[in-house]
């Protein structure tokens, strides 16, 4: 069975033939001709989820983990309104979800009827695609038009750029009449990709202007995770005039790359800075999270060079030249036979630093007072093999960044607007695509805000949550400005002192709270020997954090010298 109205059988069909497998519907009235078509539907997980903040943000989660379109279904009014965060964060993480918001007819907008608002275009900022569904279909051009955006906005969701597309269909009443077999097949339009190839003359422009630089820096942020790149990014480390520097959420990690930016850039001297400083870095992926590797490019002696196949505009440090529109796989393969080298010791020296570095800091991390900074450093100890990590934004991610990741973990996290808003949910998404170990590690006011993400059925047993309670914004105290003003407290750190077991306990889920080094291995013991979804509570002192970090970065700096 079926709704009798056209366009919902249609889009019902399309998102079948077009391989969409998961759809997340909020429950309401308005949306009732969807969810009594999906939810029996054999072609489809479907799911209820009452909040739609959370839910578009485990749409995200899964999304994100198994790259194909989810599709979320919510009813008319403010609900559309509270997707936005999920889909600004996908957009510029560039997550493929398909957004279909239920309305009132055109006609009672601003007329003081009940859960209406204007939903036409709501999401245009942060949405690849967007249009309005006409319902009363009377004519062959209006049926012709639905299919033909419907095919459009479902294939923009994964090409060129995968992000998010939104689809507004006006209903109206009745919303609850079904039929057996739908009234008429849907027209399927397929959209093939076209792969592009720089032509010789460019490849040997770029290889000999690569060759005539003495330090290059290939710079790899948020990145759809790809076993290709990683290889040709290894050849490309062997050049001794190529740094390869990697982020947490980058998906590559290995012994010849550089993963900890801040280590290296927080503890360097004024002239190593300056002879680390590149002349040309070739950026892939987006959404840097490093402050100093940024802050390091802004300057007129360095030249940018993007790669990616959307040539997208994006100048993160000032320094933009050239945009390479192709794919980072196709470039670094067909450019990497044009490159000769000049003689330089850039990679050499700066590995070996690299290397000093890694050995100092590990030794006083293991060495220090219980703290952010240790805790983070114990926890990436634990980590299971072969496991997912979701990271929470703000001190979360900067503290992961500082210790080197091994290569059987992956790690992903909400880097788009690195938002706090939607974490947990992400994970618990993410966790659903995957039968590995996924621990969420993320920070007290992040898990505070997105309690509702366990207000479902769903949560999967497989998710390991980590809170590390520093009793506020932890963050604030380690950047530059709201440390030294009388606010900081109240309207930056936002001290508290509410606990992670009273979400746990509300929601029944196993908890253990860490106080210090010993509970807190004897914590992540307990937290990966259970059976179910728990969360691990560790409490650091908030008063100490960021003089314990400074000492870090200042030992570094005082016992490492480039040779």
């Amino acid at each position: 069975m079926i709704s009798d109205k056209k366009a919902i059988q249609d889009i019902v069909a399309l998102l079948e033939k077009k391989g969409v497998t998961h759809v997340i519907i909020t429950p309401g009235s308005r949306n009732a001709p969807f969810s009594l078509s999906l939810y029996k539907h054999p072609s489809f997980q479907v799911m209820s989820v009452v909040d739609e903040r959370s839910a578009a943000f485990i749409a995200l989660g899964i999304a994100q983990q198994s790259d194909k379109p989810v599709a979320l279904i919510c009813t008319s009014g403010t609900a559309a309104l509270n997707y936005a965060p999920a889909i600004a964060e996908a957009f510029y993480q560039e997550v493929p979800l398909i957004v279909i918001t239920a309305d009132r007819p055109m006609e009672w907008v601003n007329q003081g009827e009940g859960q209406t608002i204007n939903q036409s275009g709501v999401f245009k900022n942060f949405v690849r695609a967007s249009f309005d569904i006409i319902q009363d279909m009377d004519d062959k051009d209006f049926e012709w038009y639905n299919a033909r955006v419907m095919n459009e906005a479902i294939d923009r969701a994964m090409s060129p750029v995968r992000g998010p597309i939104h689809l507004n269909f006006p209903l109206r009443e009745s919303l609850y009449k079904k039929v057996d077999h739908p009234k008429a097949e849907v027209k399927v339009i397929t959209t093939v990709r076209k792969e592009i190839a720089l032509p010789l003359s460019v490849l040997h422009e770029l290889g000999t202007s690569i060759s005539s630089k003495r330090k290059v820096i290939i710079l790899v942020g948020q990145f759809h995770t790809c076993e290709t790149t990683k290889s040709l990014l290894k050849k490309w480390s062997e050049f001794p005039n190529v740094l390869v520097l990697t982020e947490s959420h980058s998906g590559l990690e290995d012994d010849a790359f550089i993963g900890c930016i801040d280590r290296m850039l927080n503890t360097l001297r004024e002239e190593e800075m300056e002879q680390f400083r590149p002349e040309l870095v070739i950026a892939i992926g987006k959404n840097i999270i490093s402050r100093k590797i940024k802050a390091l490019l802004r300057h007129d002696e360095v030249e940018h060079w993007y790669v990616s196949e959307d040539a997208q505009l994006l100048d993160t440090f000032q320094r933009l030249t050239r945009i390479v529109p192709v794919t980072p796989e196709r470039f670094f393969e067909d450019v990497i036979t044009f490159v000769q080298t000049p003689p330089t010791n850039y990679r050499e020296r700066f590995m070996s630093l690299n290397a000093s570095k890694k050995n100092v800091g590990n030794n006083f991390a293991s060495k220090a007072a219980f703290s952010d900074l240790k805790a983070s450093f114990e926890i990436m100890q634990h980590l299971p093999a072969n496991s997912l990590i979701q990271m929470g934004n703000s001190s979360v991610a900067r503290y992961i960044q500082l210790f080197d990741r091994p290569e059987h973990l992956r790690f992903s996290g909400n880097r788009g607007v690195s938002g706090i808003d939607g974490c947990t949910s992400t994970a618990i998404g993410a966790a659903m695509m995957s039968d590995k170990v996924t621990t969420l590690i993320s920070g007290d006011v992040s898990f505070l805000y997105d309690s509702n993400a366990f207000w479902n059925k769903y949560v999967p047993d497989n998710l390991k949550v980590i809170v590390i309670n520093n009793g506020g914004g932890g963050i604030f105290r380690i950047i530059d400005g709201p440390s030294s003003t009388d606010a900081l407290e109240e309207f930056f750190e936002t001290h508290h002192d509410r606990s992670a077991g009273d979400i746990a306990q509300l929601y029944k889920l196993p908890f253990y709270q860490a106080t210090d080094e010993s509970t807190l291995k004897v914590g992540l013991k307990w937290l990966y020997a259970q059976q179910h979804c728990a969360v691990l509570e560790v409490i650091t002192p908030r008063l100490e954090n960021d003089k314990i970090l400074k000492e870090y970065f200042k030992t570094i700096k005082e016992n490492t010298t480039l040779s």
